[in-house]
């Protein structure tokens, strides 16, 4: 197939050889670039959190916690430990058990956690 020159001598004629972009195309093109704006903040403001669990087990106001090998070499003295809907800092009795005192909660056996990392999404990324 042979180009052909194309010469343009009025401005009505350059109206009918330019391409139009609907505007459809503007609003994906917008929507996309709204999207990513909002994906890169999110990954700067959000963070996730990585959580130790375990029981605890609350006889007259301490409670013992009772973690995995691997996750005890996490705890350190003075993390803020969640247990139902009370909180107190960690600690260690004299058998070097994880303890967490003062607590308002009924005597047994309750669910645990401990947040001991706070990462970003965007930290994935930019190491």
């Amino acid at each position: 197939m042979k180009k052909q020159d194309v010469h343009i001598s009025s401005p009505e004629e350059l109206n009918k050889h330019l391409q139009h972009s609907s505007p459809v195309t503007w609003i994906i093109l917008f929507a996309t670039i709204a999207i990513l704006i909002a994906f890169f903040a999110w990954s700067f403001i959000y963070k996730l959190k990585v959580k130790i669990t375990g029981t605890a087990t609350v006889n007259s106001g301490v409670a013992t916690l009772v973690v995995d090998q691997q996750s005890s070499s996490q705890l350190k003295e003075g993390q803020t430990v969640h247990i139902s809907n009370a909180e107190g800092l960690l600690s260690y009795n004299d058998q070097d058990e994880p303890i967490v005192s003062n607590l308002t909660l009924d005597d047994g056996e309750y669910s645990f956690y401990i947040v001991v990392k706070e990462i970003r999404p965007i930290d994935f990324v930019i190491k």
